[in-house]
């Protein structure tokens, strides 16, 4: 297997902001509403439908 040359990162991470329920609801709704594709998720569901029927001898 071929080693990766990754760059080490020298800085100090920021602290994670923690977000109240207000800014999370509004950053989950402005996710489904910009990264939710209502046709991609159809297309998927009926990729996942089964049609072949299924009984137990």
């Amino acid at each position: 297997m071929k080693k990766l040359k990754l760059p080490i990162i020298k800085e100090v991470l920021a602290e994670p902001k923690t977000l109240s329920m207000d800014e999370y609801l509004k950053f989950v709704q402005f996710n489904l509403k910009h990264a939710f594709s209502k046709k991609a998720y159809a297309k998927w569901k009926k990729m996942l439908a089964v049609n072949e029927p299924f009984s137990i001898k």
